[in-house]
């Protein structure tokens, strides 16, 4: 038991050793496309450029951050309270890279001309400004740029259209030229090594886009409040003017939006003021010729307690008067406020309601607008932001209302306590009354006048100090390490490559071959038959007859074949000499090869050897003798009775007459009936008697049914089978043979194995034979075929 587990490992370990060299047989192949393989990797690491990661880190800050850090509950908890997807929407949103692309001229793009391929560069000598209005709508275009010695060769790569400038500025562009070009500096531009830039101009709108996908922007960690901005780019310039241009960008755009609240508290005081201003200089003609034309002056000493307590009621239906003007004031920014627009904030109405809810209303519609420039309309939160303001604009005016109904009783209390006033000041004259009347409304627009002054600044210094929204950590930075193309990966992805593709081939290859290569190829369809001997490839042959000198592996091959045969021969014995057929199933497989050089074996072995060719159809024998086609033989013997068989037998070896051949002859018409006559049988017969050995060689029992007419009269059938050449079916066909009886006792013999080639896989194919003409080996590097 032990013994067969230890051959069963022997036999796998032969099978893997010799799965092995069946692929190395190919080796030339296999170290072919390993260089093209690996040449190909180094020349596309040359040409290729580098791609840089570019970075940058921004904080996004709120207005808490400044005032409330201590009582911030998420802060405490390491919690970011920004929503870091709403900035990133922002960073990535069209219209801030549209600024991008329009600031840095992205649209348009410069290659510069090497030796094998473009080079995409940032900083060209010169710079392209596209011109819509001169193109004829068509983008995607492309000019190739070539510097001369003072001007440029300017060329239209879709239209072949050529023009010359001779200056260093084009600044018509025309309908093929749809742009104008400056130089950067216009003393240093010089044609230089590489004077040809191809210039690509593509849409805005598409150079957008392409920006966008680039982008790549992420929290930089878990519950961080810091954006991560990269880019990789093969211009580590243009990579970092890009990401400092977006942050730059981002700041301004989030300045402007918190400014806007500012702005419009402006706009809306300016407007008040052309009214307020128009009003005071009516109220002050009016009381200059009211004092005028009724001589009025100060009042006297004994109105002062009267006056004094007239004043105070006086200044408190001021306050009351002062309101309800200012309530009506932003009444009437409410009615006449559409779209959401933003109202005046802090205009002096003592009311914390109304002032928290203006507030309100205000930075609801600030991130009303900026969602809905981000997201759009139908957005949920945009909705939501809608619906709040709405609900916010109900509220402000209930209040406004109900705080002037408010007023409105103060004054009604106010102008009575007022009148109680008055009646005790009935002695002062009624024109003095008119004149105070004056003054008030004089004082009132004075100090409406100042309020709205005073408010005006606020606004503006707010607007002047408004911070930015970020903070910015690290302004772009590039990191020196190219990230693409990763050469390591690539040059062991085309090693990998260059042996997997021929390996691979070579799989496809063997799991499509039906060749037979080793006895075990046999053995595996016909396991019931011996194998007599395997032939290596015969080489310093001469018509296939091999030489002693070099050839001690071949020579001891068909010395163990004749040995083999001689067995075979013991277990069937006959009286007098063996006869021997060497046959194949098809032309090519080399049995007259093999036939000659057994009996050359035998003749060697001191024995009497008659070496007959019996495949009358196609003769291949006489070549080895020196002899033609015509040369008379077996084929005059059969077809002329009166003729003796010992008169057409050749010596070979012209000192000694025990190694003979009877050729087959002219051609006959009939040859299958010929080799059945009985006269084939005797003539069999009688050379028994003077032979030890009778070698035949037949024809090829699949293609004509000569051999299988006389294939009963010989001692062993020795079946020649072509290593690389033939087919397993041909195997079968064998078999089929000798289990319907038609060939009694047979053998084989495996041809022309290469044992280079180990274990009889990927042969170089030995010479060949042809049924009408010899077939020639294929040399290694014919690697498909058969």
């Amino acid at each position: 038991m032990y013994n067969q587990i230890e051959n069963d490992a022997d036999n796998e370990q032969l099978d893997i050793r010799g799965l092995v060299y069946r692929y190395l047989a190919y080796w030339p192949w296999i170290a072919l496309s390993i260089a093209i393989a690996v040449i190909g990797a180094v020349m596309y690491l040359r040409y290729t450029p580098d791609s840089y990661t570019t970075t940058a880190k921004v904080k996004v800050l709120t207005e808490k951050e400044a005032t409330d850090l201590a009582l911030d509950l998420d802060k405490i908890l390491g919690k970011g309270n920004v929503n870091l997807e709403n900035e990133r929407a922002v960073f990535q949103s069209f219209r801030i890279n549209r600024q991008v692309v329009a600031e840095l001229n992205l649209q348009v793009s410069y290659f510069q001309m090497g030796r094998v391929n473009e080079t995409q560069v940032f900083n060209a000598p010169f710079k392209v400004v596209y011109v819509p209005a001169a193109a004829t709508g068509e983008m995607d275009l492309r000019f190739e740029i070539k510097l001369l010695p003072r001007g440029y060769s300017l060329t239209n790569l879709i239209t072949e259209e050529t023009v010359v400038v001779p200056t260093f500025y084009f600044k018509t562009p025309t309908a093929a030229f749809p742009f104008t070009i400056t130089p950067r500096d216009p003393s240093a531009i010089i044609p230089g090594d590489n004077p040809i830039y191809t210039v690509s101009i593509s849409s805005e709108s598409e150079a957008t886009q392409g920006l966008r996908k680039a982008l790549k922007i992420m929290p930089d960690g878990k519950d961080s409040d810091i954006l991560l901005l990269s880019l990789d780019a093969n211009d580590k310039i243009q990579a970092q003017a890009i990401l400092n241009t977006l942050i730059a960008v981002y700041i301004e755009d989030g300045i402007l939006d918190r400014q806007e609240v500012s702005k419009r508290t402006i706009t809306f005081i300016d407007e008040r003021f052309k009214y307020l201003t128009t009003e005071l200089d009516s109220i002050e003609a009016a009381k200059g010729s009211y004092k005028q034309n009724n001589n009025l002056s100060i009042f006297e000493a004994d109105a002062a307690s009267v006056i004094e307590k007239r004043s105070v009621k006086n200044e408190q239906l001021f306050q009351v008067e002062t309101q309800l003007l200012l309530a009506d004031v932003l009444a009437k920014s409410m009615t006449s406020t559409d779209n959401f627009n933003l109202l005046p904030a802090n205009i002096g109405l003592n009311s914390g309601a109304v002032n928290t809810l203006v507030s309100d209303y205000n930075t609801a519609v600030l991130e009303y607008n900026k969602w809905k420039a981000s997201a759009g309309d139908s957005n949920p939160k945009v909705m939501v932001l809608k619906q709040t303001i709405l609900d916010l604009n109900r509220n402000i005016t209930s209040s406004l209302t109900g705080y002037k109904d408010q007023l409105e009783q103060s004054l009604e209390q106010n102008k009575r306590a007022q009148n109680l006033a008055q009646e005790s000041f009935m002695t002062l004259p009624n024109k003095e009354k008119i004149l105070r009347s004056i003054e008030r409304q004089q004082l009132l627009k004075e100090n409406l006048y100042l309020l709205l002054l005073q408010k005006r600044e606020e606004a503006a210094i707010t607007m002047a100090t408004t911070a930015a929204n970020v903070k910015v950590i690290d302004y772009a930075i590039t990191n020196s390490l190219p990230v693409a193309p990763k050469r390591k990966i690539i040059l062991l992805g085309a090693l990998l490559l260059g042996v997997f593709v021929p390996v691979g081939i070579l799989y496809l290859k063997f799991l499509t071959n039906t060749k037979i290569y080793t006895s075990r190829d046999v053995e595996a369809i016909n396991p019931n038959s011996p194998i007599l001997g395997e032939i290596p490839v015969i080489t310093n042959a001469k018509h296939g007859v091999y030489e002693t000198a070099g050839n001690s592996q071949t020579e001891e091959a068909f010395r163990t074949l004749a040995h083999n045969i001689n067995f075979m021969q013991v277990q069937y014995p006959q009286k007098g000499g063996r006869v021997i057929a060497f046959t194949s199933s098809v032309k090519g497989e080399g049995k007259t090869t093999v036939a000659f050089n057994v009996a050359h074996t035998y003749f060697q072995s001191k024995k009497r050897v008659l070496l007959v060719g019996a495949d009358l159809r196609n003769p291949q024998l006489h070549p080895f003798i020196d002899e033609t086609k015509n040369t008379s033989g077996l084929s005059n013997y059969l077809s002329d009775t009166t003729s003796d068989w010992k008169d057409f037998v050749l010596s070979v070896t012209p000192d000694s007459n025990r190694f003979n051949v009877l050729l087959s002859g002219p051609i006959p018409p009939m040859p299958a009936v010929l080799l059945s006559s009985p006269r084939f049988k005797d003539f069999l017969d009688e050379a028994r008697t003077y032979y030890d050995y009778i070698i035949i060689d037949t024809a090829p029992t699949l293609l004509v049914a000569d051999t299988l007419t006389f294939v009963k009269l010989v001692d062993l059938t020795a079946y020649v089978v072509r290593s690389g050449i033939t087919e397993k079916p041909l195997i079968e066909y064998s078999k089929k043979l000798v289990d319907q009886k038609k060939i009694d006792n047979i053998g084989y013999i495996i041809n022309d194995i290469d044992h280079k080639g180990s274990y009889g896989y990927g042969y170089n194919y030995g010479y060949g034979y042809g049924y009408s003409s010899e077939s020639v080996k294929k040399p290694w590097y014919q690697f498909w075929g058969s």
